[in-house]
């Protein structure tokens, strides 16, 4: 159920034009899909270098219907078969690759039974691969999927996945086998 379940979701993402494909924290990448959104954030208030000093700051942030994130695996960008970057490239290979894959159009995700590997192909040649880091003392999702109806679906290199409320916990997650169901 889930490999369909992902392809279900991701149908309403296929055609889509990526954009402000940038790295994120560490090696993560992110993407955005769709239509942006705008989130603004409730006033609070920052502290200043001026001992006791407070300001008032608005955060506003802008993500798409759809929005992609690596988090704990390694990846490669590929453009035409010619490997642009990964994941312990320099920050300017990255911004290269990242660069590379803006405004390209996702059509094709696909899951390696075997070894969790995940290809996400895009129409102008364009290629993000995916795979468990090698050793790890705790499963992690690998890659995120936030969707519209506010829910996220995130696969772990365990091979488990979960399909779950965007504001669940970490600790909560209920977590599947990953089955390749097609």
């Amino acid at each position: 159920m889930s490999a369909r379940l992902l392809q279900q979701i991701l149908k309403k993402v296929y055609g889509k034009p990526s954009w402000l494909v940038r790295q994120r924290y560490g090696a993560s990448i992110a993407f955005e899909f769709g239509q942006p959104n705008l989130n603004v954030w409730e006033k609070i208030l920052q502290p200043t270098k001026k001992v006791g000093g407070k300001y008032p700051r608005r955060i506003v942030t802008v993500h798409g219907d759809w929005h992609l994130t690596t988090f704990c695996c390694d990846w490669k960008i590929r453009q035409s078969n010619r490997k642009i970057c990964d994941s312990n490239s320099k920050a300017e290979k990255i911004n290269q690759g990242c660069a590379i894959l803006d405004g390209q159009i996702l059509t094709k995700v696909f899951v390696n039974q075997g070894n969790l590997v995940t290809d996400f192909y895009f129409d102008l040649g364009g290629h993000l691969q995916t795979k468990p880091y090698k050793k790890v003392d705790e499963p992690s999702p690998m890659w995120d999927l936030f969707c519209p109806n506010k829910r996220v679906f995130s696969l772990r290199s365990d091979g488990k996945y979960s399909y779950h409320s965007g504001k669940a916990p970490g600790d909560k997650l209920r977590w599947a086998p990953f089955t390749f169901d097609l």
